[in-house]
């Protein structure tokens, strides 16, 4: 059986690279627990290594956010020109979040907010994370008002946010429908499926 590593810049990024991983290549297994490099600061330098991993040992997937910068940019930076077509590095525009809220019926159903509050196009949403408290802020259930937002302050996420955001990505969310709402997603996921090619 094949196996790859997935790595993400945080919990929210490991969690949908193995749905990316589930949904694209659904006889591979998982090399290890997905490792959560706990931001790009520390995602970036381990690159090469990560890299190396792809050429020698397994593929590797890295899901990591452009934060409002171009992806293709960074991609550039980040992922020296010889790179084997076992190493993927894919960026959420413009936050995992992004991703995330793309899923507009599975998201609007699970957290009981309006769906016409979601915009069509997700990877043009310039702050996902805000977007997500005040549609939460509005939410008919008050478990996910008192986890998800900041008691002290409401801008800020609270710390339930990614516990209740990563396990709608597990257990409610739909690849398929979030690919028509995010076309960074739509990539990520034909890049993944090419390595059954």
């Amino acid at each position: 059986m094949s196996q790859i590593l997935v790595i993400g810049e945080d919990k929210l990024c490991c969690t949908l690279g193995e749905r990316l991983v589930a949904a694209a290549l659904p006889t591979w297994k998982l090399a290890a627990p997905p490792i959560d490099t706990g931001g790009i600061t520390k995602l970036v330098p381990n690159l090469p290594r990560y890299i190396q991993q792809a050429t020698h040992v397994q593929p590797v997937l890295c899901i990591a956010d452009t934060d409002n910068k171009c992806a293709k940019k960074l991609l550039s930076a980040w992922r020296p020109s010889h790179t084997p077509n076992s190493f993927l590095l894919r960026l959420a525009v413009t936050e995992a979040e992004s991703w995330v809220l793309a899923d507009r019926r599975g998201f609007a159903d699970i957290f009981r907010v309006a769906m016409n509050k979601l915009p069509a196009n997700l990877d043009d949403e310039q702050d996902p994370k805000r977007l997500i408290l005040s549609l939460i802020a509005n939410s008919k259930k008050r478990l996910f008002r008192d986890d998800m937002i900041s008691q002290s302050d409401r801008s800020k996420p609270g710390a339930g946010y990614n516990f209740h955001l990563s396990t709608f990505v597990r257990s409610h969310w739909d690849i398929q429908r979030a690919t028509e709402h995010s076309p960074s997603l739509r990539r990520a996921l034909a890049a993944c499926l090419s390595l059954n090619c």
